[in-house]
């Protein structure tokens, strides 16, 4: 096959991978009601098939990190699955083991096997995600312009957090080529358009651990970037970006503290209100509701909201990835995931040691960002993002697939 046919396998690949992975983001969205089928399940049926076709012609070699973090995904998935044996859900945990499997487990083994394998295909879902965001980005702007008042944005029908955290990572994404890259003169003109149209939907929609998150994740990349030169480091360089901080700084808590967001950050002044009251709540009553005799194997998948949340075998989580893995997991579900964690981690960190690409850079702040928003938000599918990203850390420049592509561009 060609490089230009491969190179449209690998593209269409990624538009499928993303859309099926952030379907959720979408497919509440009125123009898409006349589909007869559920989304998720159609655009992962058509990821597998592109998959299949790129392992036809041969375009991806399983790397050792591709399988390490795969395994271990596996088995925390396989233990959740047989904590099935002694759970008080029913519904809730055939629900919750399925998507594990069939959504969450299809998004991250993608992401390990064929993603991580072709620096090419990383490129091009970097793109596609920014795409998502950005078309998300709009409609929210769009539902902004139309409401008048205090009123929740529900961007194609979708809560303003799910939404919020894909605005959040094109925003990311575009600041990382712009900090990192800039060797495109039009890629950078509209990666800086996105990015002030990204920052802006963040503002107005209210969603304020995205955009809190998405701050922080700002100022590591920056920080990053000035540290190792890639961006000016020189004292009139630090004298403007000390300037530019203040200025920013002044303008969101004067002038911006009028939009939806702002304006929700602002009020934590006067307490935490009873959207995070509601999680200090949760997160109190899942510690007291921890039994002692199953701290160990864990109280079974999908039991979280029987034992404390009006004890109803329905889908309900306590809006933290850690606290809901060790209350239905116990310590062994626990170790597992943090295990999961730090080796991808470890490896994405070496992998920068050895050959100091900004792509490793990227990746953990992605993953700084999304792991922040799953301790506020989401239950383990919920946050299928996260362990997409999780997968497509076992990234290396040492698969054959990789090697020749270590330009210094993020997005090519």
């Amino acid at each position: 096959m060609t490089d230009s046919l491969n190179r449209s396998l690998d593209s269409t690949f990624a538009v499928s991978y993303v859309a099926f992975v952030f379907s959720g983001v979408y497919k509440s969205a009125g123009f898409l009601e006349w589909v007869p089928v559920d989304l998720t399940l159609l655009l992962g049926i058509i990821t597998v098939a592109f998959t299949v076709m790129i392992a036809v012609v041969n375009q991806f070699k399983v790397t050792f990190s591709a399988v390490v973090i795969t395994l271990l995904f596996s088995v925390f998935a396989t233990y959740a699955v047989f904590t099935g044996f002694w759970t008080s859900s029913s519904e809730y945990y055939w629900s919750k083991s399925f998507r594990l499997i069939a959504v969450t487990g299809l998004a991250f083994g993608i992401g390990s096997i064929v993603i991580a394998t072709s620096y090419r295909r990383l490129i091009y879902v970097a793109f596609s995600t920014t795409g998502l965001s950005t078309v998300t980005a709009l409609e929210t702007l769009n539902q902004y312009r139309m409401v008048t008042g205090n009123v929740e944005l529900y961007p194609f029908g979708t809560n303003y957090l799910i939404t919020g955290r894909v605005i959040g990572l094109g925003l990311i994404l575009t600041v990382s080529y712009l900090i990192f890259s800039r060797e495109n003169p039009s890629i950078s003109v509209a990666s800086l358009f996105v990015s002030v149209v990204t920052g802006y939907a963040l503002l107005v929609s209210g969603a304020r651990g995205p955009m809190v998150l998405v701050f922080g994740a700002v100022v590591l990349l920056v920080v990053t970037g000035v540290v190792t030169g890639s961006l000016p480091n020189n004292r009139p360089a630090l004298v403007g970006y000390a300037i530019a901080v203040s200025l920013i700084g002044a303008a969101l808590t004067t002038i911006a503290q009028e939009l939806r967001g702002m304006r929700r950050i602002l009020q934590l002044v006067e307490g935490p209100g009873s959207s995070l009251g509601t999680r200090f709540d949760y997160w109190t009553a899942t510690i007291e509701a921890f039994g002692r005799d199953m701290w160990f194997f864990g109280e079974g998948l999908g039991s979280w909201p029987v034992h404390v949340y009006y004890y109803a075998d329905d889908q309900y989580y306590p809006h933290n990835i850690l606290l809901e893995v060790i209350f239905e997991l116990g310590t062994i579900g626990f170790v597992i995931f943090v295990a999961l964690v730090l080796y991808a981690v470890a490896h994405t960190i070496q992998e920068w040691v050895t050959y100091n690409h900004p792509t490793q850079i990227v990746l953990v702040v992605l993953l700084i960002y999304m792991l922040g928003n799953a301790m506020i938000s989401g239950d383990l599918n919920e946050n299928r993002y996260l362990f997409a990203i999780l997968g497509v850390m076992a990234y290396s420049f040492r698969s054959p697939l990789t090697e020749g592509r270590r330009s210094a561009s993020i997005l090519q």
